[in-house]
């Protein structure tokens, strides 16, 4: 078992324990990127600071107890050294600081951010790249020019932004990562169902999320919350706004742009869940499960990456389980 020691040497050194490596009941350093700070009290009305952390693998939130933020001597957006005391509670793992200083010599943010695994520049052209290969020329305005006018015009925002605050793709570029997967899915369900209007389908897959970079805000590490527009109104109808105003740019086909409207109004499939209406043509049918299954993968994916084989997590809020890794055949 190493000590504590050891972890502040192998920091000299530039290695830094992953969150998922530190071991139950046992305090240890690590060096780590504060996201966010929120001061919070306990049922007896004690302060104490809610801390969101990255290690650039994963993140969690550790307690800071008896303190206030304003007492804190460390700032949102910075890498400090930390040491951390992971304990089972509740039958899941919670994070207690010990101690925080400044960040380990020659670390750098940028090894901390939780980044999507492909670049957001090679992501943003190999979306309009499969739109332009899969949606036929045919020599008239198709809805590919809407989604490439929405997307030069939003083109910084969609290299930064997350797709959420932090139920999936919550990282630097997460948003144009989750449409990626989902336009891939999206072509090789065309294939199957042929029947589908191809056309409709992956452009509002394209655009299915636009609104939420008018509904978050997501800052140069990918850290989102949400504006006072998107906690009123909610990235679909702030969506809609976008494509409508883009469409009367140029004379699209007006049927094509109403049927890609529901498809982007009813993505979330039940008003409970946020839709504006039920799915009512098999394109829009598809998005929504499209969606689901893409933003449910990474949610496991995102559990995997931090639990044992054979290990179960904590409930899982957007799965409504706990997630299970199994052992692999030896």
């Amino acid at each position: 078992m190493k000590s504590n020691q050891t972890d502040k040497e192998e920091q000299k050194m530039g290695k830094y324990l992953k969150f998922k490596d530190l071991e139950i009941d046992r305090r240890s350093c690590t060096a780590a990127l504060i996201t966010s700070i929120e001061e919070r009290e306990t049922q007896n009305g004690a302060p104490y600071c809610l801390l969101s952390m990255t290690d650039g693998d994963t993140e969690i939130k550790a307690n800071v107890w008896n303190t206030e933020k304003a007492s804190l001597k460390v700032a949102e957006k910075t890498v400090v050294s930390v040491e951390l005391y992971p304990k089972i509670y509740k039958d899941s793992v919670s994070y207690e600081v010990y101690h925080m200083g400044p960040a380990p010599k020659g670390s750098r943010v940028s090894d901390f951010v939780l980044k999507a695994p492909y670049s957001p520049e090679q992501m943003y052209q190999e979306i309009l790249n499969m739109l332009h290969n899969a949606v036929p020329d045919t020599g008239s305005l198709t809805l590919v020019t809407l989604v490439e006018t929405i997307y030069e015009e939003n083109k910084n925002e969609l290299l930064r932004w997350s797709a959420s605050k932090g139920t999936h793709h919550n990282c630097l570029g997460g948003l144009l990562y989750h449409i990626f997967r989902m336009l891939r899915m999206g072509i090789v369900a065309a294939r199957v169902y042929q029947e589908l209007d191809k056309e409709v389908l992956l452009c509002a897959i394209a655009l299915h999320d636009i609104g939420k970079l008018k509904e978050l805000y997501s800052d140069e590490i990918g850290a989102a919350d949400y504006t006072v527009d998107g906690a009123l109104f909610g990235h679909t109808y702030m969506g809609l706004e976008m494509i409508s105003g883009a469409a009367q740019l140029y004379d699209f086909n007006a049927e094509k742009v109403r049927l890609l409207m529901h498809c982007v109004g009813s993505h979330h499939g039940l008003k409970g869940w946020g839709a504006l209406a039920s799915p009512s043509i098999p394109e829009a049918m598809l998005l929504c499960q499209i969606d689901r299954i893409d933003s449910q993968m990474y949610q496991f994916e995102d559990s995997y990456g931090r639990l044992e084989e054979g290990a179960l997590s904590e409930k899982v809020f957007g799965l409504d389980t706990r997630v299970y890794k199994p052992l692999m055949a030896g």
